[in-house]
């Protein structure tokens, strides 16, 4: 029973709310999911590898058996909102600056898209190997909590039901509880890694898996600013259109990360739209300003 409920509780941390039950119902996109159908196909395509088997035709709410939901894959998702904001304040802003000093549109196409490639890349390298520490560090602490679990094991026992007190356990219920965990080499060393360091392997990602959704979503995000330069040859017409589109795109990504952390869509969606807005007038102005010829 006991191992039943370990399985439970560690697979109700990777449930999450899907992004298209954000952009259909209940928020401030609207019809977002409508206008940017592949916006949906993407967020599937994240969804199914983060280990949510519902799919893109799941209804907003439904679960799989569970009568609460939770975020599944919480680094994916996490990654993902992460490049999505990123490429696209990176670019918008860019884009803004050289907009701002340059007069030649196939110069600033040829740009934006190299900005686009050049920091999908950067991600996707920089996720792989942000994820690979990860993993070493948490092999570097489980070769030294084994170590003192076989060299000093009073004294991790002493630890771990000091941890347990400190949960409001009593002596006797401490006791009990690591004499029994005791009994599992394995189990004492994983009891050991999440309450002393608060770390555990079930959360640790595919470096590879991690690189692809942050490179990505990095590309998504970076390449809502560029689109409107290839749609118009008038460098005003293809500057406005972008930072609207960009700054709406901006409140759908906040909006969607406020629900995710249980915040409101709305003031999220402000905050980092406000954030993009910022950025790229803070660059346009600059680059008004130098004359980039």
């Amino acid at each position: 029973m006991g191992q039943e409920n370990e399985s439970t509780v560690a697979g109700c941390l990777f449930r999450s709310p899907r992004l298209k039950d954000l952009l259909v119902l209940g928020s401030p996109c609207g019809r977002v999911g409508r206008v940017f159908p592949w916006l949906r196909r993407w967020h599937d395509t994240i969804a199914k590898a983060a280990g949510d088997p519902s799919g893109a035709d799941a209804k907003p709410g439904e679960s799989d058996g569970e009568i609460h939901k939770h975020i599944p894959g919480r680094g994916l998702v996490s990654s993902s909102a992460l490049g999505l904001v990123d490429g696209l304040v990176t670019n918008l802003s860019f884009l803004s600056g050289l907009a701002g000093g340059v007069s030649s549109m196939d110069f600033i196409r040829f740009a934006g898209v190299a900005a686009v490639l050049a920091g999908a890349v950067s991600m996707f390298f920089g996720g792989i190997l942000s994820s690979r520490s990860e993993h070493e560090l948490f092999a570097a602490d489980s070769r030294r909590e084994a170590y003192e679990i076989r060299h000093e094991r009073d004294e991790e026992i002493s630890e771990l039901k000091e941890l347990y007190r400190k949960k409001g356990l009593s002596e006797d219920e401490a006791t009990m509880v690591v004499t029994r965990i005791a009994e599992d080499e394995d189990k004492f060393l994983e009891d050991l890694l999440a309450n002393e360091l608060h770390v555990h392997e079930s959360t640790l990602q595919s470096p590879y898996l991690t690189g692809m959704v942050l490179g990505l979503s990095f590309l998504v995000g970076a390449a809502v600013p560029v689109i409107p330069y290839y749609i118009f040859s008038v460098k005003a017409s293809s500057a406005y259109l972008s930072v609207a589109l960009s700054l709406a795109f901006l409140f759908c990504a906040g909006a969607w990360r406020g629900r995710l952390v249980q915040k409101s869509p709305w003031k999220s969606g402000a905050e980092t739209l406000l954030i993009g807005a910022v950025a790229g007038a803070l660059l346009f102005a600059i680059g008004t300003a130098l004359v980039f010829a």
